[in-house]
Formats: structure tokens, C-alpha cells, sequence
């Protein structure tokens, strides 16, 4: 014995819709895959765009409000530098922002995203583990910099290193010795600071 069975819209609110109109099905899933799926792409696209102008408005305002604390007299060159590195981090979380949503947009085409996921995922882990030290001396001196924490020609202890501070840049910072000795140190390394030259001025100010 055979049965007539009536075929049924795919799942889809729009399909759904417009077959309840008495659109035949096949109908009814080609305005969907039309109309739904530009739609889609579309909205995810502007709530990215949105997200993106977001996240870069609120670290460029981060950065900002930490160079107010810092002394533009000693410190304009290097605020620079970290007003760019405010840029670029702003600029990198944009762009994964920007991924993620493209990742999206394609996932609604229905593309196979695996393969394309799990080769970004093992080239963004060998990155992350062999740049890690990097990314913490930029950051931490970052921090140094915005903060005023010291800056050239300043005596600081560091470690166990006391002396004149001659060079400061996002990586490291290179400090004079008492016995001579020129010493690089790397801003991540930096846990303990001691400023001589700030104890002094407060000094002064005092008396």
C-alpha cells in the first residue's frame, strides 16, 4: 500500500510563515534562503561594526585617562609610544572582533568552518605560548610609562640594582649602576620599583 506523505518547510520562521501564506514549500525555502540569510549576515555584521567602534573607544579613553597621570615635561615622547600601543592593542582587539564576526557570517552560509577553526586555533596557541614574554614586558611597560612610575635620569632600585635610569621603551629599561655597570632589565621582570628621585622631590616640598 502507498501513502502520500506532504512535504513540510524546512525549519525557519520565514518559511514557516510564508508557507502558511500557501506558498508551496519549495517556494517558501528559496525566499527564506533569499531573504533570511542576507538578513542575518547583514545584522551580524553591523552589531560587529558596533562592537568594534565600542571596544577601540574604550581603550583609546583607557589610555587617556592614564596619561593625565603622567608628567608631559619628561615623559612626552614615551606617552607617545604608549598612546601607539594603546592604538595597536585597540586595533588587534577590533580585529578578532572582525573574525569572530566573519566566522559567523560564513557559519549562517553554511560553510564547514572546523578545519579553518582548529588551524587558527593551533597557529594562535604556538603564537600565544612563544610571544608570551614579550607581551608581558610591552604591557608591563606600558603600565610603567602611563603611570610615571619613573623616567630618565631618575634614581630608582630595581632588584637589586640601584642607579640612574638612562633608557626607557616599552620592553625594557636600562639603568646606570652605582658601580658603573650598565644593566638592561626587562619591564616584565619589574615587580619591586623603588624611586629615590620622587622620595627626594617630596622631600623638598616638604621643607
Amino acid at each position: 500500500m502507498i501513502t502520500a506523505t506532504t512535504s513540510s518547510p524546512t525549519n525557519g520562521w520565514l518559511s514557516t510563515f510564508i508557507h502558511a501564506l500557501g506558498a508551496s514549500s519549495q517556494r517558501a525555502q528559496l525566499i527564506q534562503s533569499v531573504i533570511a540569510k542576507p538578513l542575518v549576515i547583514l545584522v551580524i555584521l553591523v552589531v560587529t561594526w558596533l562592537i568594534s567602534r565600542l571596544a577601540t573607544k574604550i581603550i583609546r579613553k583607557f589610555v587617556s585617562s592614564l596619561l593625565k597621570h603622567s608628567q608631559a615635561s619628561r615623559a612626552e615622547t614615551l606617552s607617545k609610544r604608549v598612546a601607539t600601543l594603546g592604538l595597536t592593542i585597540a586595533h588587534l582587539f577590533s580585529a578578532i572582533i572582525w573574525f569572530i564576526g566573519t566566522l559567523t557570517a560564513l557559519g549562517v552560509l553554511g560553510l564547514n568552518l572546523a578545519p579553518l577553526l582548529t588551524g587558527a586555533t593551533v597557529i594562535g596557541a604556538a603564537l600565544a605560548f612563544g610571544a608570551q614574554n614579550v607581551v608581558k614586558d610591552y604591557l608591563s611597560g606600558f603600565f610603567l610609562i602611563a603611570e610615571d612610575q619613573f623616567g630618565i635620569g631618575d634614581t630608582v632600585t630595581v632588584l637589586d640594582t640601584t642607579g640612574v635610569v638612562e633608557a626607557v621603551s616599552l620592553r625594557s629599561t636600562v639603568i646606570r649602576g652605582d658601580d658603573g655597570i650598565r644593566w638592561h632589565i626587562s619591564n616584565g621582570e619589574i615587580r619591586k620599583l623603588g624611586n629615590l628621585s620622587q622620595k627626594s622631590k617630596l622631600n623638598l616640598s616638604s621643607d
